[in-house]
């Protein structure tokens, strides 16, 4: 049986956050903001400080980073309630398993310390992506067409909340709510 284990990413990991990012981005190319080619000219240093200035769970099988999530939250004062998921990428051959829910308890564990909800977008037509954030409490509240251009081609993304109760790090009664003023 393999041994699995998430914990924090450390600068230490970051040839190891580089490699599974590149191929995260090399794979799926409609599923992030950034390009193969942009990140695969950074060097090692850069995915080694990305752990030192936000939050990144990596799970790891057998001693192999196999997955990653990413929270920051922004230093405005006006936004610093609000986090924003990024970077999720399973290998594939460890998805279904249960390393893609333990690395988002870590990461939604974490938010939960530090802000009242966390903000996360999708593409369109990632539908297993977005079964399973729905799964883990998060509710769609919009859609930003034509979001990413990959090889020529739009990609719409699917906005998504989850409102957390600060003391648990759970879902708020009552899901995501919004004022507005008019």
């Amino acid at each position: 049986m393999d041994m699995a284990m998430v914990r924090r990413l450390v600068p230490e990991d970051g040839e190891a956050l580089r490699m599974l990012r590149l191929e995260a981005l090399r794979l799926h190319p409609e599923a992030f903001g950034s390009s193969h080619a942009e990140e695969s000219a950074r060097p090692v240093e850069t995915f080694a400080e990305w752990t030192t200035r936000g939050y990144i769970a990596g799970g790891f099988v057998d001693g192999r980073l196999d997955a990653m999530a990413g929270l920051s939250v922004p230093g405005s004062a006006k936004q610093m309630h609000k986090g924003m998921l990024w970077g999720v990428y399973v290998r594939e051959s460890r998805r279904g398993g249960g390393l893609a829910e333990a690395v988002m308890d870590a990461v939604l564990g974490h938010a939960g310390t530090q802000v009242e909800q966390v903000h996360l977008s999708v593409a369109a037509t990632n539908v297993r992506a977005f079964r399973f954030y729905r799964r883990l409490g998060f509710e769609p509240y919009g859609v930003e067409p034509r979001a990413l251009k990959v090889n020529g081609g739009y990609v719409d993304e699917l906005l998504m909340v989850k409102v957390l109760d600060r003391r648990t790090g759970r879902p708020s009664p009552g899901g995501p709510q919004s004022s507005h003023a008019i």
